[in-house]
């Protein structure tokens, strides 16, 4: 492909010092893995300067630079000069794989909790009405049914349009995303066009990144702007989220589950009435397209929330209620999202609730369906929003009867000082002990837990490693409870 093909539709100002006529046959933002014919971007960011690495990528073969200013560069080496470096990266790799977001239907789910659970129950409903459907998120890359791993919520640009490239080539028709705010404000999507944009909440997260919770509303409210979305999706129940209704710049649909909206009738779709059960949950709603009811298999309030995120996205996309039902219906469960194992009598439950609110609304839910006492086994991320750790610790003391505080994703900070910030938290008194060992932790709860009490495992949902100094080790919650189980089959057997 030749850059002056790339570059004949690019939406941002540019500059062109060289052979615009360069032959080119990858992106690439990491010096170490140009090769020959490659085009690098020089991204300027808060740790590393690519410009640094700029004579790296062309002894690899690079023979485009893009930077944010003109460079000196050998002869045989074209410069391309934007204002933004990482805008161009977006914009050049959709535009390198022939804009693959434009042949497809393009839904899109940002927000602090509910993502991935919102996507699934978003491509249950879309294969329903009879699209081909890939899913983009925390759980993976999946296309034709078929998982592909992912190392980020939302991947890199250059990675995201070759994913969404590949989806076209293998006749997907319609994509589920996961949007992070750290993409948003990245512009990883841009290039992307979205037909739906779905907001699940805003509560805190991340703030080691933006700081502040209007710095992090802001990151997410750029996925409502004309340009980037053509229909919105918001959860009104969310304070953040009646905000960006009064300013969103795109035609949307409101959602509620608060029932004291029946009456004031301030959203479009609206829940009359909920009955659950520890397996599933059943409620009916009122929208623009009338009443309808609805079973889903899966347990907790939050989870009536994100299906009617769901349900508005589906009736903006065309799609009959009863179609929709059926499609929420035969979602069985969401890898990492509260997953219920029995292990003698025990109802262990495995959440990926890594949030002051993720942990709060399982742990509320779980009380619910339970007869006897709730152990709770959590820690939080190294290197992550440290404000919140003993926000959890708080939260735990007052909804576990007992707490064991662990390891979940240290990164380059030690345990043990995650550990002592989250125990500051925790009401005086509280019932807890600290095993860092995750696993030990986990084994240590259910066996002290009696038949009628619950242990919810939070943090980690459905990942399958441990990330300790830059290195992501091998280790499941899943794996851990299911060893339990295959233990207690084999004595049975025996």
């Amino acid at each position: 492909m030749k850059l002056s093909d790339v570059l004949e539709e690019f939406e941002a100002k540019f500059e062109v010092v060289g052979d615009i006529n360069q032959n080119i046959r990858g992106l690439y933002h990491n010096s170490k893995e140009v090769t020959d014919g490659g085009v690098f971007f020089a991204l300027e960011g808060s740790n590393v300067d690519g410009n640094q690495f700029i004579e790296e990528a062309i002894s690899n073969g690079a023979k485009v630079i893009v930077s944010s200013s003109p460079k000196k560069l050998k002869e045989g080496i074209t410069n391309v000069i934007v204002n933004d470096t990482r805008e161009a990266m977006s914009l050049f790799a959709s535009s390198y794989y022939d804009n693959p977001s434009l042949d497809m239907f393009v839904v899109g789910v940002t927000g602090t909790n509910g993502k991935t659970t919102s996507t699934f129950m978003l491509a249950s409903i879309f294969k329903e009405a009879g699209r081909s459907v890939g899913i983009i998120g925390t759980n993976g890359i999946y296309i034709n049914g078929k998982k592909y791993p992912s190392n980020f919520t939302t991947p890199d640009p250059i990675i995201l349009q070759e994913t969404l490239a590949k989806m076209r080539a293998r006749g997907v028709n319609c994509v589920v995303m996961e949007v992070s705010a750290h993409a948003l404000e990245l512009q990883k999507i841009r290039g992307v066009m979205t037909d739906i944009a779905l907001f699940t909440n805003l509560t805190q997260d991340h703030l080691d990144y933006f700081k502040t919770m209007e710095n992090y509303g802001r990151a997410k409210a750029k996925f409502f702007q004309k340009g980037v979305s053509s229909f919105g999706v918001v959860n009104y129940d969310d304070e953040f989220g009646k905000q960006l209704f009064e300013n969103i710049e795109i035609p949307a649909l409101t959602y509620s589950r608060d029932l004291e909206q029946k009456k004031l009738r301030e959203a479009d779709i609206i829940v009359l009435e909920e009955k659950h059960n520890t397996t599933n949950t059943t409620f009916k709603i009122a929208s623009p397209k009338g009443e309808e009811e609805f079973t889903i298999n899966l347990a907790g309030g939050f989870n009536v929330s994100n299906a009617l995120g769901a349900i508005s996205a589906g009736i903006i996309a065309g799609i009959p209620l009863s179609v929709i039902s059926r499609g929420l219906n035969k979602l069985e469960k969401v890898a990492g999202r509260f997953n219920t194992y029995d292990v003698n009598g025990v109802r262990v439950i495995i959440d990926f609730a890594h949030t002051p609110d993720g942990l709060e609304n399982i742990l509320t839910e779980t009380r619910k369906i339970t007869e006897g006492e709730v152990y709770a086994v959590f820690g939080c991320g190294g290197n992550r929003d440290a404000i919140k750790r003993p926000i959890m610790g708080n939260i735990a003391s007052r909804l576990a009867n007992y707490t064991i505080i662990t390891s979940d994703n240290p990164r380059n900070e030690f345990p043990d000082e995650i550990a002592s910030e989250i125990e500051r938290g925790m009401d005086v008194g509280a019932l807890h002990s600290v095993i860092l060992d995750r696993e030990n932790a986990i084994k240590l709860a259910i066996s002290m837990a009696k038949k009628g009490d619950s242990v919810v495992i939070a943090g980690k949902g459905a990942e399958d490693y441990m990330e300790i100094n830059g290195e992501k080790i091998p280790y499941s919650d899943c794996k851990v409870v299911e060893s339990l189980i295959e233990k207690k089959d084999n004595r049975e057997k025996e």
